[in-house]
């Protein structure tokens, strides 16, 4: 009888061992499977924080109108498409961020205030027919498909290629609308300089003019502006921002302080140390073919840099932020 009563017992306590091992397993392959998911969240996360993230902050604010710094990097990828320029030197390269905040600082500042100027607007019909004619279709191409292509070539999103374009046709606009406003003649001068990229140099050429020698032989010997150097550095009738360009402090010297015959001491800037001499100048010359859209461009600029007191402007793109949009785009 007790051999009898013993067999159930066997059953169930080989059964319980089974369910035991099978629940085991189950844990087992669930904690790792759970290790797994999180070593891959984790991963995800990373990449995210590291890679995606960085590209939706706001580097650029002007008005209401916004920059990420993803929308930077793909205008980058198309100015370095677009200009090869870029790619003459490594220092070229590494301007590239700022070069293309500032083109987008541009555009912002036009789409923000274009209209205060005689109320320039870029009309849906004008935008759409400047895309046609970007698109080089003919009377019989397609807007969408044009649109789509375009979009496609640029690496932009829809909206920000439009956005792009508006802008280019806003400055058209704005640029008619100085040229219409163009004077026919102001204040223009004739001179000399000497253009040197070290102070020293600039100050072995100073010494060689107080001792006497002439400007024209000395700017001939040791300018490096190649193109007026031929000519004793002379530089003819001009306008404030015409040619050859001239830095600020220069133009002020010859427009503002200096009386003709007058030669400067050593003007430096980043960009070099200058020696000048004005010969001349004329408060009411007329202007030339030539310079009237120099004196248009100018005048822009103006515009354009009165409008950081009227709008408010962010710019938060730090060297951190640049470094990582430059190698995204030259990976």
């Amino acid at each position: 009888m007790a051999k009898a009563k013993s067999q159930p017992v066997r059953r169930t306590r080989t059964a319980h061992h089974t369910d035991t091992d099978r629940w085991s397993r189950v844990f087992i392959v669930g904690g790792v499977a759970a290790v797994i998911v999180l070593a891959i969240a984790i991963i995800a996360f990373g990449w995210y924080w590291t890679q995606v993230r960085p590209l939706s902050k706001t580097v650029l604010r002007v008005g209401k109108t916004e920059f990420s710094l993803g929308h930077l990097e793909g205008r980058m990828s198309l100015m370095l498409q677009e200009n090869s320029f870029f790619r003459q030197s490594e220092n070229y390269l590494r301007a590239l961020p700022d070069v293309t905040l500032a083109q987008l600082e541009r555009e912002a500042k036009l789409l923000e205030a274009a209209h205060q100027l005689n109320k320039i607007t870029v009309t849906d019909e004008e935008l759409d027919k400047k895309v046609l004619e970007l698109g080089g279709g003919g009377e019989n191409a397609v807007l969408a498909e044009e649109l789509n292509r375009l979009v496609k070539e640029s690496g932009l999103s829809k909206s920000q290629y439009l956005q792009k374009v508006r802008a280019e046709l806003l400055e058209e606009k704005v640029r008619t609308h100085f040229t219409s406003l163009a004077p026919k003649s102001e204040s223009q001068v004739r001179a000399r300089w000497i253009v040197l990229d070290d102070e020293k140099r600039a100050e072995e050429a100073l010494e060689r003019l107080k001792g006497g020698e002439d400007f024209a032989a000395v700017a001939g010997e040791v300018s490096l502006e190649t193109t007026t150097a031929q000519q004793g550095g002379l530089v003819e009738w001009r306008p404030r921002g015409g040619t050859p360009a001239m830095p600020e402090a220069v133009e002020k010297f010859l427009f503002e302080d200096a009386k003709p015959g007058q030669r400067s001491e050593i003007i430096a800037d980043a960009t070099g140390s200058y020696i000048v001499l004005l010969e001349n100048r004329d408060d009411n010359r007329e202007l030339s073919e030539q310079q009237k859209p120099q004196v248009v461009e100018r005048q822009m600029n103006e515009w354009f840099e009165g409008l950081d007191k009227t709008l408010t402007i962010g710019r938060n793109l730090s060297e951190e932020d640049a470094l990582h949009a430059l190698e995204d785009v030259l990976s």
